[in-house]
């Protein structure tokens, strides 16, 4: 009988201890359905935008997704914050920034731009945002024509991640140096 309540405490405190671990997990599956509805929304407004007939590129998507798990629930953005750049900024740079809603308490503070699935129908991808990123490529080319170097567009990206039933985004670009090849 001593033999039958240990193995039955055993197997209790086992499944307690996978349950514990299973309500802990911190992995978010996302809406597989959602995200690219939403991605390919806004990759369309980033094409029209710019004049261009890029497909979602892969490095800026990834790098879109890091910022976005890392950024999703902060109460308020500073445009700094908003931002996340990668590259050796000599010959490529990439940048992406969430896509932002003003609807803070602080001046100068942005919140990150979510959908809901369930509440939206037909993704709106937002003007501001994207004339923000449209803004960010113009200065970046100006500033860098003034150094001498000459700055191409040579990517555009999306990446849109499901966290807690609310989908954020990220938009971005990828500029060359094309005299550095």
């Amino acid at each position: 009988m001593k033999k039958i309540k240990r193995l039955a405490a055993v197997l209790l405190a086992g499944i307690m201890a996978l349950a514990l671990f299973t309500a802990c997990s911190d992995s978010d599956p996302g809406n597989p359905e959602f995200d690219p509805k939403v991605e390919s929304a806004y990759l369309d407004a980033l094409n029209n935008t710019f004049g261009t007939s890029f497909e979602n590129d892969a490095d800026i998507k990834r790098l879109a997704i890091e910022h976005i798990e890392e950024k999703h629930g902060a109460d308020s953005l500073t445009g700094s914050a908003r931002c996340k750049t990668e590259g050796d900024e000599k010959t490529v740079v990439r940048q992406v920034q969430l896509c932002y809603d003003t609807k803070s308490s602080k001046p100068n503070a942005f919140v990150p731009l979510f959908y809901e699935a369930a509440n939206t129908p037909n993704i709106t991808p937002d003007k501001m945002s994207l004339r923000t990123l449209y803004y960010a490529v113009e200065q970046e080319i100006e500033a860098a024509k003034k150094n001498g170097i000459t700055l191409e567009l040579t990517a555009l990206g999306v990446g849109a991640k499901t966290i807690g039933g609310k989908t954020y985004v990220a938009i971005g670009f990828e500029l060359t140096n094309t005299a550095a090849q």
